[in-house]
This record gives structure tokens, sequence and C-alpha cells, in this order.
């Protein structure tokens, strides 16, 4: 994965934000769920930089003394959350021209990092057609170099299968927490058993659809040959105004299929382009979804 996973740039904004969950935090730490006032065991939790808007009474004049420079010290008595993020590696996601699975894990950079600003529990799982790789149980600011250490290793796969790699060992937390699925939900098999799956292990699930510019509206046009990107089958084919048209119906549909399901049980779900920014996808997207605050 080439260049930075998040724009140094905003950073700060970032860390204000946390992801919203219907499920109440669990766990006897101190986590930093935002709250109203102080929590009462007054244990240090974690420094982070001062942005404008936040409580005064909370910034650290020592640290400032010494470094010249604002910090807030946090004290905030309130439960860990366990933030679980899958991340599809198929073939398929390897499509487009800015490329979908980077998009898919540089949110995943975003989510992961918010929730060690607030000593929120992060595992990331790659998966295919079977679990890939993980990283487990990271907690607090000090564990982003390893976070994002391990998303720009990631790389694409095999074919996918949702429903059979969630039934991996070791695939689904034992811990009840939120469960964020970047995906293009492109599988020949469905979707909605893993789906399911993680909602019987007490999983508030977000569903996150990232496709291409080109799979949502493609322009081409003539004589084709088309090769599946996961299973290498060609097909030829005679593109023409009605059939694309008919092809973007079909698109619209599935993503409508999507919606209704992820609703039906609760679920959070997004359709994001890839092409779209990552600062406008977190800050405006995500923000008036609901998913972070």
């Amino acid at each position: 994965m080439s260049g930075h996973l998040l724009d140094p740039s905003w950073l700060a904004r970032l860390e204000r934000l946390q992801m919203a969950s219907k499920r109440a935090a669990s766990g006897s730490q101190a986590g930093l769920r935002r709250a109203k006032q102080l929590g009462s065991s007054m244990e240090f939790a974690d420094y982070r930089s001062y942005v404008p808007g936040d409580d005064l009474r909370q910034l650290d004049w020592n640290a400032y003394a010494r470094s010249g420079k604002l910090f807030l010290k946090k004290y905030l008595d309130e439960t860990q959350l366990h933030v679980n993020l899958y991340i599809d590696c198929s073939r398929s996601m390897s499509h487009g021209q800015s490329g979908k699975m980077e998009r898919a894990v540089q949110l995943a950079a975003a989510f992961g990092y918010l929730s060690l600003c607030h000593l929120d529990h992060v595992s990331v799982y790659a998966f295919d057609r079977q679990l890939v790789s993980s990283v487990r149980a990271l907690q607090g600011k000090s564990q982003a170099p390893r976070l994002l250490g391990y998303l720009a290793g990631l790389s694409p796969g095999e074919v996918g299968d949702l429903n059979q790699a969630l039934r991996s060992p070791g695939a689904v937390s034992g811990k009840a927490g939120i469960s964020i699925v970047l995906s293009d939900f492109l599988f020949e098999s469905g979707y909605d058993k893993g789906i399911a799956f993680l909602q019987a292990a007490r999983q508030d699930v977000i569903m996150v659809q990232v496709l291409a510019r080109e799979e949502l509206d493609p322009t081409y046009q003539g004589e084709l040959r088309l090769i599946d990107s996961e299973t290498q089958q060609a097909k030829e084919v005679s593109l023409t105004g009605p059939l694309l048209e008919e092809y973007r119906k079909s698109v619209r549909q599935y993503q409508q299929e999507l919606t209704s399901f992820a609703y039906g049980r609760g679920i959070s779900f997004l359709g994001i382009e890839a092409e779209q920014s990552v600062e406008s996808i977190v800050f405006q997207v995500f923000r008036q979804a609901g998913i972070i605050r």
C-alpha cells in the first residue's frame, strides 16, 4: 500500500471523533468514551493534542510548561469498546483506477486510529475465502504504528467468500462490540449468513460497500472480452447503450437489496465510491450516517 494511509494534516480532528455504538461498552479498564464529566476513578488514561473547542479545564499546564504545546490529560472513567475491522482482500477489491482495497484499508486505518485514541480495543481481520491474517486487541494511541504497519502490508488475495471466511477459526471475537465489514460485497455465495453469524456473536454490524466508479457507471463501448477478476472466466460481449443501462439498473437493485437486508436486521449500511476522498468519507459521510460522532 503506497503513501500515507492517513493524512497527518487532519489527525488531530480525527482524534476528537469516536465510534457510535448501539451497545454499551463493557470491561473494567478506563476507556475514553466521551462523557459529560470527569470519571470518578481519576486514573490517568492518555494524552491528546489540544484542538480549538476542547474544554480548557482539561489542559495539562505542566506539559505545556515543559514542551510549549497544549495537551489534554484524560481521566474519563468509562469502559472500553471492542472494535473489529474486517477487510475484504479478495481479488475483486483490486479493481478500479483508485483501488477499492486501498480505500478500504485507509478507512480501516481511520476507524482504528480514532478508536485507539479512545483506548478502545481494536482488532483487524483480513479475509478472502478464509481468514488470511489478523492483528488483535490493540489498545492505546501508542499502538497506532503497529496498526498502520499491519494495514500497509495487506494485498489482494484469492477468490472471496464472506460466509466461509467468517466461519474460520478465530475470525469472530468472543467479546460484544462493533464489527465493520469493508468490502465490495461481490460474493458468488452471498453475504447474509456471514453477517448473521457476526450478529449472533453480539456484534453491532456496519456494512460498508466500496465500489469503483467504473463499476457503478461504466462507459465502455463496442465489442469487448470481459474477464472476471476472481475466477478469470471470460465472456465476449457487445456493449450497447441499452445493455449498459440494464447493467446500471442491476447495480442499483443490488445496492437496494443490501440496504433492505441491513435495515431488516438493524444494521448500518453505506455505499462508498472508491474515488471519494478519505477525508470527505470520514468527516462527512460517516458522521452524517451517525457511525462516528
